[in-house]
């Protein structure tokens, strides 16, 4: 008998990575939350995503004028992302965490975390989340969006959840209460819309937060756009 530690079996994003990518076309409600963060992008051009994973997301952000910058920490994902994307040369993708990043060569105008903070315990995404606050840019907006858990959920959301290999799918309290957290940033946008699975209304795979962040504004200081 042997007291060795289990090797920790990878995601299936690293596993499987091209059907997981099929998968969140299909399933996913890929294109509902695609209009979520164009609409928030609105033409910001110095684009942080963090949590980037295989880069479904990131193509968005593919035929737009923007700066685009990825990081992960899943080492698979983030090869298939550069992968993907490699004929964008207004695309890098990073194997790092996002810690790493310097506020002093960083200077963000856009920030999303996109499905990425229900697979971070408290500590770590308090942590992430007031370092990136420190990335953004005076007028830059950090967008998330994720799961907002609620007492009646569809058989579709409770087939998603299911799958889900996240451990820190949090109801909307803890959710928000994460949020306040950050005490350079405050909430200047929220909203949960029902998130369909594929191109049609139904069904739905999950309701989701979306809500937008901006630096905390002085007394009587002017919003950001």
């Amino acid at each position: 008998m042997t007291n060795a530690a289990k090797t920790p079996k990878k995601p299936l994003q690293s596993r499987f990575p091209r059907l997981w990518l099929t998968a969140q076309y299909l399933l996913a409600g890929f294109f509902y939350r695609g209009r979520a963060i164009v609409k928030h992008l609105d033409g910001r051009r110095r684009v942080l995503e963090v949590g980037c994973s295989v880069g479904i997301d990131s193509v968005h952000f593919s035929k737009r004028p923007c700066d685009y910058l990825g990081v992960d920490i899943d080492a698979d994902a983030i090869a298939l992302a550069a992968q993907r994307y490699r004929d964008k040369g207004h695309m890098r993708f990073l194997l790092q965490d996002v810690r790493t990043l310097s506020p002093a060569d960083h200077a963000f105008d856009f920030i999303l975390f996109c499905g990425s903070l229900h697979h971070m315990p408290d500590a770590d995404a308090v942590s992430i989340l007031n370092h990136t606050a420190g990335l953004l840019a005076p007028d830059g907006i950090m967008v998330v969006i994720d799961y907002a858990l609620h007492d009646n959920p569809g058989w579709m959301e409770r087939f998603i959840l299911a799958l889900e290999e996240g451990r820190h799918v949090r109801e909307q309290d803890a959710f928000l209460a994460l949020l306040t957290q950050i005490p350079d940033m405050e909430i200047a946008e929220q909203e949960i819309f029902r998130n369909p699975a594929f191109l049609l209304p139904w069904p739905i795979m999950a309701h989701k937060f979306c809500l937008k962040l901006r630096k905390r504004q002085p007394a009587g200081g002017q919003p950001a756009p």
